[in-house]
């Protein structure tokens, strides 16, 4: 299933993200060669619908036209045939960002395929990795980290200052990566924002530049760290909205304003 190329095919970048299935024919894996030679991991297209990754990186190579990379980048491009029709996954796929090694999920061709690209990353010595996606409601940007370690931290707030640190679900590729190198995961507001894009595309950018991880704490002034915790689930026999009446449970109709803010019970 995996394709693995060593340039960017001519007119890739002219492509929106649903048409790279038909110009790429599935997954694929591209390495492009850099001054400094491990080379830095960006994944995108985990999820169809969230195009915010692949819209980055095209203004990115752009940018740089024929001029060398400052670092070699592997790119993963993931998902394109849900892409192609704007969705998440299709029916009968399983989500990408749940199938990386470490999965407690059953074993499917796309689990062998992340399984495959790590190994290939980890032959190429990967320097960093970034996962790229989108989000809904209102959120600041901010960055995933798996790992409570202060290269994964300074990567993190290079992008921001707020960092979430989680453990499930397992089977992201972060987590997956985490055990080559600092990785995260970037999330970038709703699709179709463009400062989501333009944040993005210059994270990756400075990412590039950098010679090493730094192992010196991050001061406390520049990080809010949140640690999720807990997942709450609605039963499916439970009716729910948001501000709807005539439910039964009916949320707040501006929930997602408390996204971040610290909750206290008097």
């Amino acid at each position: 299933m995996l394709r693995e190329l060593d340039h960017i095919p001519p007119g890739l970048l002219q492509l929106e993200a649903a048409e790279l299935a038909a110009a790429l024919g599935g997954p694929t894996l591209i390495h492009l060669p850099g001054r400094r030679e491990a080379p830095l991991f960006v994944s995108l297209l985990m999820h169809g619908n969230e195009t915010v990754g692949w819209e980055a990186v095209r203004e990115l190579l752009a940018l740089y036209g024929e001029r060398q990379l400052p670092r070699a980048l592997s790119l993963f491009i993931g998902n394109v045939a849900a892409a192609e029709r704007g969705l998440r996954r299709l029916d009968g796929q399983p989500d990408y960002n749940r199938v990386w090694p470490g999965s407690d999920q059953p074993e499917t061709p796309e689990h062998r395929m992340m399984g495959r690209v790590v190994e290939i990353m980890a032959a190429r010595g990967v320097f960093a990795s970034v996962d790229v996606h989108n989000n809904t409601g209102l959120n600041p940007h901010y960055a995933c980290v798996n790992r409570l370690d202060h290269r994964f931290f300074h990567l993190a707030t290079l992008f921001s200052r707020t960092v979430v640190y989680f453990l499930r679900p397992l089977g992201v590729q972060s987590m997956a990566l985490a055990e080559l190198c600092p990785a995260v995961t970037l999330e970038c507001g709703k699709v179709g924002q463009a400062r989501g894009v333009e944040h993005a595309r210059d994270y990756i950018d400075a990412c590039l530049h950098l010679n090493e991880h730094s192992e010196h704490p991050v001061a406390t002034q520049d990080i809010d760290l949140f640690h999720t915790v807990a997942q709450v689930r609605v039963p499916a026999e439970v009716s729910f909205g948001f501000g709807e009446r005539g439910r039964d449970i009916r949320f707040a109709e501006d929930l997602d304003r408390l996204n971040f803010l610290s909750l206290i019970h008097i």
